[in-house]
Formats: C-alpha cells, sequence, structure tokens
C-alpha cells in the first residue's frame, strides 16, 4: 500500500522511550494511541533483505491472539482457521525466528440472543499441539440476532497476560459488527449490556501497544450498513490493518504477513534504539553536546547507508472506511453511542458494496529501500 521512506521524523516517532534508558537517550514522547493511529501511514517496517540469514533477534517475542466470531454464519471461516494453523505456527516460528505464544478468544452473544456462550477463552500457550486443539474446538452455532458480542471477545482478548516485551498482535475475525451500531436489527441497540465500549477497548489496545488486523467476512458483512467501517476503525486505531475476505483460503496468508510486518516493526525500533544511543554516546565520549534531533537524523544517515530495507504487507483488498469523520481522532476518545448518532445523521445514500469491496489480491510481502 503506499509507499514510506526512512526519514528522521520517522526514525524519531517510532523510538519507544519506555525501551531505552531515560539516562543516555532522551527521545520525544509520543503517546502510543498517537503512534498506532499514524502506523499504517507513515511508518515503514525493516527486515534483513530475504536472502540473509540473520532473521531477527533471537530474544524477539510474538504473541498472536486469535479473536474469532464462532456464530452460524462463520462456518467456513473457523474451519479454514482450523486447516491452516498447522502451517500459520510453523511458518511464523520458523521463518522469523521469534518465540511465539498463541492465544484464541471465540465469542457468540449475549443472553437471551445467545445462551451457549459469549466468550471463550484458551490462554497463550507456545504449545502448537495445544493451540491447534483450541482452535478444533470451535463451532459456528447460533448467534440470535444480526451484531454480535464484539466487545465481549475484544475485552477478553486486552485482559490476556501479554508479555511486557513482545510484538503484540491480534487478528479480529468477524462477519457481523458490535451491539451499539447498526440502526435496525439490533437486540441490544444501546450496546454491550455489560457496559463496555468497543472503541474504548481499541484505545485501551493502543495504548498497550496492541496491534490488531481485523478480517472482514464476506458476503456476509455487507448485509450491515457499518460493520465494514468498524472494522476498519479498528485497525486505524491500532496500528493494524483492515482486510476484506472472500476467499477463506488467504486467511492464513493474511495471518502469517500481518504477524511478519508488525515483528519486522520491533526489529526497526531496535535498530533505531541501538543506533541513536551508539551516536549519543560516541558524542559524548568526544566531549561534544548532541541534541536529540541531531543525533536521531546521524542514525537515519548511517541506517541508510547499510542499506536498511522494509519488510510491508501488499493487498489491494484493503476496506476502506467511508464514514471516518464520524469515528473521530484517538484523542477525541468518542463513544460508540456517538459515533452511532452522527453516523445515523449521515445521508441515506451510501456507495454501492462493490465500490466498498475491493477484489482481494494474494498478500504478500514486499521490500521497498
Amino acid at each position: 500500500f503506499g509507499s514510506s521512506h526512512l526519514t528522521p521524523h520517522n526514525l524519531v516517532h517510532r523510538v519507544d522511550p519506555a525501551a531505552m534508558s531515560a539516562a543516555d537517550v532522551p527521545v520525544a514522547d509520543v503517546p502510543p494511541a498517537e503512534k498506532a493511529e499514524s502506523a499504517s501511514e507513515d511508518w515503514i517496517v525493516v527486515d534483513d533483505p530475504p536472502q540473509t540469514k540473520e532473521g531477527l533477534h533471537p530474544d524477539a517475542e510474538l504473541d498472536l491472539v486469535f479473536i474469532c466470531d464462532c456464530t452460524g454464519s462463520m462456518g467456513a471461516y473457523i474451519k479454514a482457521a482450523q486447516k491452516n494453523i498447522q502451517s500459520i505456527v510453523t511458518k511464523i516460528s520458523q521463518t522469523q525466528g521469534a518465540k511465539v505464544r498463541f492465544a484464541l478468544v471465540s465469542y457468540r452473544d449475549h443472553p437471551p440472543q445467545e445462551k451457549t456462550y459469549v466468550t471463550r477463552v484458551h490462554g497463550f500457550t507456545e504449545d502448537v499441539e495445544a493451540m491447534r486443539e483450541f482452535v478444533n474446538t470451535m463451532q459456528a452455532v447460533g448467534g440470535g440476532d444480526g451484531p454480535e458480542a464484539v466487545a465481549a471477545g475484544l475485552f477478553e482478548a486486552l485482559k490476556l497476560p501479554w508479555r511486557p516485551n513482545a510484538t503484540k498482535v491480534c487478528v479480529l475475525i468477524a462477519d457481523a459488527p458490535p451491539h451499539g451500531l447498526e440502526p435496525t436489527g439490533d437486540g441490544f441497540p444501546d450496546g454491550d449490556p455489560d457496559g463496555r465500549d468497543p472503541l474504548k477497548i481499541l484505545r485501551d489496545m493502543a495504548a498497550q501497544d496492541i496491534t490488531c488486523y481485523s478480517v472482514g467476512c464476506e458476503p456476509a458483512l455487507g448485509n450491515y450498513q457499518f460493520a465494514r467501517d468498524f472494522l476498519c476503525n479498528v485497525a486505524e486505531v491500532t496500528g493494524g490493518q483492515a482486510v476484506a475476505l472472500s476467499s477463506a483460503a488467504m486467511l492464513a496468508d493474511v495471518i502469517i504477513n500481518g504477524s511478519a510486518e508488525e515483528l519486522a516493526l520491533s526489529k526497526l525500533q531496535r535498530q533505531v534504539e541501538e543506533e541513536v544511543l551508539r551516536v549519543q554516546t560516541g558524542a559524548r565520549r568526544e566531549g561534544r553536546e548532541i541534541t536529540t534531533e541531531a543525533a536521531v537524523g546521524a542514525a537515519f544517515q548511517s541506517l541508510q547507508a547499510r542499506g536498511v530495507t522494509s519488510v510491508q504487507m501488499d493487498t489491494d483488498g484493503r476496506m476502506q472506511n467511508d464514514t471516518r469523520p464520524c469515528w473521530g481522532s484517538t484523542r477525541e476518545q468518542k463513544s460508540l453511542k456517538a459515533v452511532k448518532a452522527e453516523l445515523h445523521a449521515l445521508p441515506r445514500s451510501a456507495p454501492a458494496p462493490s465500490s466498498r469491496t475491493p477484489a482481494m489480491a494474494m498478500p504478500a510481502m514486499s521490500s521497498t529501500r
């Protein structure tokens, strides 16, 4: 998707102050939510060229959580997850060189719409066999009305014991919006009956550096007026991507490449931190004063001279948020109720579904200078 370039401005905003020595490396303090909001547009993800064997740092960690709608209409996608989970685990572990943990949160709906369960959580595990068993327990059953317990699923994922230094990735797989958004057909029109606001949960995810990739399952998603826009907002708030899937067979590619992108971003952050520290330490040894901006600029030149390349997931299938102004920025901290009021005040005319759901091309990883 749009070309990004390595610049000093990009570098200073991607440095994580919490991960550096405060005494040695003063860095501009950027709120996590602001970082996440800009990540999908302004930042590049850097990794070594594919032919090298360096891979990620041996201590790199990835926590990957699947949040999946398990109501009746999701049968085909649940089967795809069950079929491909082994290849997903193997490919991420072998090609990215990270210590990977997996978790699964399945959700249905609140009673009386659904009486089996609201959420079912299988916590983090490094055991591939255990994860396979988790996924095999998923069944597409029930669901009641159209909207589902999306807020409950997101909340359970947020509560999981994420490793503080891990790259944190969620994959939300859904074919319906949360309660409290659509104009009709919602058994809980005022939102989650437990009072959870999915937009607040997403902001909390961004604050904890949890990136969420949303996968909109078609054609069921097109039955709703604002479901696609909600899934786009999920990705925009947390710095992920929203992808429309017309084929369940492509699910594995989205998950693998999305996780690889986030792992590569973690590597870029480490490279920047180390290079800025090296520049500042060298200046101090020489008795020179150097500003943060100057150190970042010197680090940028050094990284470019070393031929650092970027890795990004490349797809033609990103969903478009046709009502973005209504959702506001992260700083505005709008509630779902406020967003719903603005959405329902819009003129009735809406783009045809075909303009909102582009044909999906196979995701791939691309490298650019």
